[in-house]
């Protein structure tokens, strides 16, 4: 069908009002992303950090994804790859106690330390060479103590 000029002329103000929308569009929805990447980083990182803590606890991987709401092990596996080397975290030896920087302290975990083969979490700060606990499992800080490796402990928070 042959358009006349003013049909055509209207035809390409269709033509370029959708071509500026979508080119809009995208840019909004860059822009909109970026943001919610930015206000969430924050929940990222402490999700992240409990997927690590959950996996060197000994939680199974299909267990942490089921916490998560995802039955996709690739999930749980994605995260603990970019997690692993984005979170600063020290551990001894024999891997009873890791500790790593949180927003407000350290966050020290125990697997299986001691005599009762104690486990549990707590939020930690330094406060004149100890260990002073914030939050988390109460036992933790005296297992702690009474397993000798305070010391350990603050030399690799320090």
């Amino acid at each position: 069908m042959k358009l006349s000029p003013q049909a055509k002329t209207a035809l390409d103000k269709v033509v370029n009002a959708t071509r500026a929308y979508k080119v809009a569009k995208e840019g909004f929805e860059l822009e909109l992303q970026r943001e919610l990447d930015e206000k969430l980083s924050s929940y990222v990182s402490d999700r992240n950090m409990a997927v690590v803590l959950a996996d060197k606890a000994g939680v199974p991987r299909t267990q942490i994804g089921r916490a998560m709401g995802t039955t996709n092990y690739r999930t749980v596996q994605e995260i603990l790859e970019i997690a692993s080397d984005s979170i600063p975290m020290t551990e001894s030896a024999d891997k009873n106690w890791w500790v790593a920087e949180v927003e407000n302290g350290y966050q020290l975990t125990i697997n299986e330390l001691g005599a009762g083969a104690v486990s549990g979490t707590a939020t930690v700060r330094l406060v004149d060479g100890e260990l002073e606990f914030i939050d988390g499992d109460p036992f933790v800080v005296p297992q702690v103590y009474r397993n000798n490796i305070s010391a350990e402990i603050v030399s690799a928070i320090s």
